[in-house]
């Protein structure tokens, strides 16, 4: 088969890159001729291929690639109260992107670099069974791909003694950088004094490292304040301000950063109904889980069972949709609206049906969370990068829900 008979785009995109790759030097002969070979192209035209004089195009220079990841340099966010609380901010602006590809997947410009050596870079996600995660290390990888560096994935498991297990192994095998996704701050500090020992640096995700350490999410408390504003004025419009019962779904193991999740939802409903007693929001422990969130979620819902207008708030997407489906089982759908955060494949599911209580999500890009892969990159090619990153939320609706790209089992398999 040749380039030109290529008729699956997923297919024609592998090629591409693979094409690109060797061209660029950053891939070697052996390795094009196995990749080609896998990918079905024909020996005529991988033989043209290593006849073909090698392009010019190199590595990304430093000031391109600090360029590429910050396009808009390092500030300083007076109202930012999260870990490394006073540090210089870096933000990743919500439109930079450009088209999406063959998937549907927004095309981040900082996906533009290349790197000037295959560094190897370890990602411990936070558990394979979350499906946004299994997705999230196929991102991972096709970024390293392309960009010339390798992404190998460790498993947390939802599990702190796991993750602990997974930072000594990735000190014991020296890799040049390390993303961190565990939900149990506690852990962390551990974790971190095992990477600095080995002297390898980590950026951690979503649940902050120690003072000090690299972070990056989409701003907790701002995210769910917006989300909760829109809750607020849903109320107003359509309940006349009128709300009985604001339950609230949390995950108080993974820490006070976390925790500024109910806070921001919270003040966000507070913003537009002032009016509301806090003896009417009720938190729980989710866990940030559907099942466990849905079955203390309808315990709440039979121990009030006089309220009638509910808002309901999920630290994450499931969590939302947990307590949609206690909401539906005690058929309690009518005067309720329910929000999570995450663009979780639960929550676009729910936004698709017109009769769904689950009203709004902060939906975050999959495909943005790679940024941590480029600060890496920065980092260990010697640039100046934030202490705290922030990538974009957009407020997901049911009017809007078809304008954002696919996120889990877009690369994989659901």
């Amino acid at each position: 088969m040749s380039h030109n008979e290529i008729t699956d785009p997923a297919v024609r995109e592998e090629v591409d890159w693979t094409l690109e790759a060797m061209a660029s030097g950053r891939m070697t002969r052996s390795q094009f001729v196995r990749r080609a070979a896998a990918l079905g192209l024909s020996g005529g035209f991988i033989s043209s291929v290593l006849a073909a004089p090698a392009l010019a195009a190199g590595p990304t220079s430093l000031a391109q690639l600090t360029k590429l990841v910050y396009p808009q340099g390092i500030t300083k966010a007076t109202d930012y109260n999260g870990p490394n609380g006073g540090s210089k901010v870096a933000y990743l602006p919500p439109d930079f992107h450009s088209g999406v590809d063959s998937h549907g997947i927004w095309k981040w410009k900082f996906e533009n670099v290349k790197a000037k050596k295959n560094y190897r870079f370890a990602l411990a996600h936070f558990s394979a069974k979350w499906d946004l995660m299994v997705e999230s290390v196929a991102r991972f990888k096709r970024f390293g791909q392309k960009a010339g560096f390798s992404v190998t994935a460790f498993d947390n498991n939802f599990d702190a003694d796991q993750a602990i297990k997974n930072a000594n192994a990735i000190a014991q095998q020296r890799f040049d950088f390390v993303i961190m996704e565990q939900e149990f701050a506690d852990a962390n500090k551990t974790i971190d004094g095992i990477l600095k020992n080995a002297g390898i640096p980590v950026i951690y995700f979503a649940v902050p490292g120690p003072e000090g350490a690299l972070f990056m999410d989409t701003g907790n408390y701002r995210m769910c304040e917006a989300a909760g504003e829109w809750l607020g004025k849903y109320a107003k419009e359509h309940w006349g301000g009128k709300v009985d019962l604001v339950l609230q779904s949390a995950q108080p193991r993974a820490g006070a950063y976390v925790g500024q999740r109910e806070v921001g939802y919270k003040a966000g409903i507070k913003k537009v109904l002032p009016h509301l007693k806090d003896s009417v929001f009720v938190k729980f422990d989710g866990q940030g889980l559907l099942p466990e969130t849905q079955k203390l979620a309808a315990d709440l819902l039979t121990k009030h069972s006089s309220a009638k207008y509910i808002l309901g708030t999920g630290s994450n997407d499931d969590a939302g949709v947990g307590i949609v489906r206690a909401l539906e089982a005690a058929k309690r759908t009518k005067y309720a609206a329910v929000a999570g955060q995450a663009g979780q494949a639960s929550a676009m599911t729910e936004l698709s049906k017109p009769s769904s209580p689950f009203k709004v999500s902060a939906f975050q890009d999959v495909e943005a969370e790679v940024w941590m892969a480029a600060i890496g990159l920065l980092k260990v090619e010697g640039g100046k990068v934030a202490p705290v990153n922030f990538y974009p939320f957009y407020l997901t609706t049911k009017s809007n829900v078809k304008k954002f790209p696919p996120q889990a089992g877009t690369l994989t398999k659901a």
